[in-house]
């Protein structure tokens, strides 16, 4: 079954972004691939940029879109080929979210956005979803 993981942060949508850029890092140590679903097109651009430059001292192989590479950004309707990680940074809930290992839910500083992540959590829950719940408010700043 799915494992959920929300991470919640004191910041806005770039500060999410930046926690995406260390997921995706870690992901990537664990040879798991990861598709990033991203609200829009301005997200897809900021989130390729970041991951370019993220650390100097690795490559983040990505690509936007769902082709089969081991980092994928994406707001398009369909996941791909993608089944092991997915980063969500939508409000809504992918239809599809249960294909993958693992599913990571990001909470940052917008009202109905906030709202839409309480009622994913309660979705999940009700499911009887394996949930972890990571309060990062305090420790992770840009």
């Amino acid at each position: 079954m799915t494992k959920v993981s929300f991470y919640k942060l004191a910041g806005d949508h770039t500060l999410a972004l930046a926690l995406v850029c260390q997921l995706v890092q870690k992901s990537l140590a664990a040879n798991q691939q990861v598709l990033c679903l991203v609200p829009d097109n301005i997200a897809a651009q900021q989130l390729d940029e970041m991951l370019w430059g993220f650390n100097g001292a690795s490559f983040v192989p990505h690509a936007q879109g769902v082709d089969h590479v081991p980092v994928a950004i994406s707001f398009d309707e369909e996941p791909g080929e993608h089944h092991q990680v997915l980063i969500n940074l939508q409000a809504q809930i992918p239809t599809w979210f249960s294909r993958f290992e693992r599913v990571i839910e990001i909470i940052y500083k917008e009202p109905d956005y906030e709202q839409a992540k309480r009622d994913n959590f309660r979705f999940y829950k009700e499911r009887g979803y394996q949930l972890d719940f990571h309060d990062l408010s305090e420790r992770f700043k840009l």
